[in-house]
């Protein structure tokens, strides 16, 4: 009788064994599950930290591209690591035989909230690529307009310098035709001629001048002749008016208004 006793408290206590062991083993699995829930709410915050780092147009500055894109990737991380646990917690239920459905529930549950997640992290993923690509061809139009700028202001400067441009020279009757800058026409028998500007003098024997930093030419103080056009109220000669020393030019604009060019022929 006393064997039976003993033998009866022994299965008892394995009974009982058995049976914290397995309600241990389901307690790990809800801990395990509510974990993942836990995390599945930080993604849901993480993603709402998203959603504030846009403005109110929905439009994705450039400045906080890289921050969201910092979140999505802890977000993703996240995922994953909560589908190898459910995929686990599924593989020890079905190894373990058990057929509980709140447990099964549960599980399910998570994984729908897994995907719907996963979907919304997807969605936010390609708009962020679609705003990238965006602010990627404002910046080429914002180059390539700089550029055109850029070219339309040199094409301004050159038109400019080329207005403001003026060239002289200054020489005696003999160098300047031998530079073919001027030609001797009229009279007869060498008598009587008379000098004129050639239309097709290099302009290497020239002076490059800008009209708007030119305000006087240096003389000689040799008796001169100005050969090309200009009104005689836009300059005066400083010094002796027959033999000056410089002409002073007084209106630039009305001085290189009919000529760009100064032909200054010197009387030996």
């Amino acid at each position: 009788m006393e064997d039976q006793l003993i033998s009866q408290k022994a299965m008892q206590d394995s009974i009982e064994a058995v049976l914290a062991s397995k309600n241990a083993e389901v307690e790990m699995l809800f801990q395990q599950l509510n974990e993942i829930e836990e995390s599945l709410t930080v993604v849901t915050s993480k993603y709402a930290d998203v959603s504030k780092l846009k403005n109110k147009t929905g439009e994705v500055n450039a400045d906080t591209r890289s921050r969201i894109t910092a979140q999505i990737q802890d977000i993703n991380e996240i995922l994953n690591s909560n589908k190898q646990k459910v995929d686990q917690l599924n593989g020890q239920l079905k190894k373990s035989g058990k057929n509980n459905k709140e447990l099964t529930a549960f599980i399910e549950k998570l994984q729908s909230r897994i995907t719907e997640q996963e979907e919304e992290i997807q969605l936010l993923t390609t708009e962020l690529q679609k705003k990238k690509i965006v602010i990627e061809n404002l910046n080429k139009n914002l180059d390539e307009l700089s550029k055109q700028n850029q070219s339309k202001d040199e094409q301004i400067m050159r038109i400019e310098e080329e207005k403001n441009t003026a060239y002289y020279v200054i020489g005696d009757r003999k160098s300047l035709i031998d530079k073919k800058i001027i030609n001797r026409k009229g009279g007869f028998l060498g008598i009587g001629k008379t000098s004129s500007v050639s239309s097709d003098s290099d302009l290497q024997h020239y002076t490059k001048v800008d009209i708007r930093r030119l305000s006087e030419i240096k003389l000689s103080g040799k008796k001169i002749k100005i050969l090309t056009t200009h009104p005689s109220s836009s300059y005066k000669l400083v010094g002796d008016a027959k033999k000056p020393t410089a002409i002073e030019i007084t209106n630039p604009s009305a001085f290189w208004q009919k000529s760009k060019f100064l032909v200054i022929e010197i009387d030996d």
